[in-house]
């Protein structure tokens, strides 16, 4: 006859089974907050490493930061793409080599630069708004040209169209049209979470020392370390915010504020378009810009879809002489 024979079945314990699961999703859940932790000192301990070099004015209960320099009868205004969290050290390479001849201005939106954050929505009329408060409550001096990188195109059409008295006339750096931007596929707006997620969990502070991240804060690989260093640690701190995204989820609605009010009249409008912008519509929408003023030209660059390159500082600087010398021609 068999005996009977028990099954040995080991060490099996069921509740530690369970709490393997559970210790998981609190590993994750620690290393987030301490990753969120990293993200806050990180931005404390830097917070006097990369000083302001302009000033800040209190505008809508936001402090609003805009840097000027120079000295001239034809000033010039400089804004930045959306998403560009250090305008200044964007810009650099354009406004250095115009600042020791003519006042120039370098304006950071809320959330951008060294501006603090907004609970203003991101419609273009307000921030807009905003921009017309910042510069004169800074006694600018107007009228002033102004000059626009990518999707900046957008606020400064839109403040011509509100303050005209203050615009002398509009360069656009390879600049979407409102067109363009009316029918925006904004699929990339899943990529600008992602780096808010990466920059508020710490990850992207943590990364930040890659080379594959250092592109992402630093696309313009001309800059001087200074400025890089600037970049990149400003970058860390605000990179696509809820500023910067709420403006950019908002891209077809304030290109369609600005179509429906149409023409800027007179005001000189000058497009400098890059040939070298992968967009399939992005050359005919940039051709058709030309109606919207009756003194516009259309000039043609290589680069400049990313970021101003060296290649295209000559071309770029050309438009802006020439525009300077016809509006003084009648003055």
């Amino acid at each position: 006859m068999r005996k009977n024979r028990k099954m040995i079945l080991g060490n099996y314990d069921p509740s530690k089974k369970r709490s393997k699961k559970f210790f998981i999703p609190l590993f994750i859940v620690f290393i987030l907050l301490l990753g969120s932790f990293y993200q806050v000192y990180g931005i404390y301990a830097h917070a006097n490493q990369y000083g302001r070099v302009g000033k800040l004015f209190d505008i809508n209960e936001s402090m609003m930061h805009l840097y000027t320099s120079g000295s001239s009868d034809t000033p010039l205004v400089f804004t930045s793409n959306i998403g560009t969290s250090t305008p200044y050290a964007q810009l650099y390479p354009l406004f250095s080599k115009l600042s020791e001849e003519t006042t120039i201005a370098v304006y950071d939106k809320p959330g951008y630069g060294w501006s603090e954050l907004t609970k203003a929505p991101r419609d273009i009329t307000t921030i807009v708004s905003e921009i017309h408060t910042l510069l004169h409550h800074a006694n600018y001096s107007f009228p002033a040209i102004f000059i626009a990188h990518s999707m900046g195109s957008l606020e400064i059409l839109r403040y011509a169209q509100l303050y005209p008295e203050d615009v002398a006339g509009i360069i656009l750096i390879d600049g979407a049209s409102p067109e363009f931007c009316s029918k925006f596929n904004n699929i990339m707006i899943i990529e600008s979470f992602l780096m808010n997620g990466l920059r508020n969990t710490g990850l992207l502070r943590l990364l930040s020392g890659t080379e594959t991240i250092q592109k992402t804060l630093n696309p313009n690989d001309t800059l001087p370390s200074e400025l890089k260093t600037l970049n990149s640690g400003i970058t860390l701190e605000k990179f696509w915010n809820r500023n910067m995204i709420e403006e950019k989820l908002r891209v077809q609605s304030n290109a369609k504020t600005i179509l429906e009010q149409g023409s800027l009249g007179s005001i000189p409008l000058r497009i400098i378009t890059s040939r070298a912008n992968p967009y399939g519509t992005w050359q005919t929408t940039q051709a058709a810009m030309l109606k919207l003023s009756s003194d516009s030209l259309q000039t043609y660059i290589e680069g400049s879809v990313d970021f101003i390159e060296d290649q295209d500082m000559g071309t770029i600087l050309n438009v802006i002489d020439e525009l300077r010398a016809s509006l003084q021609e009648e003055d």
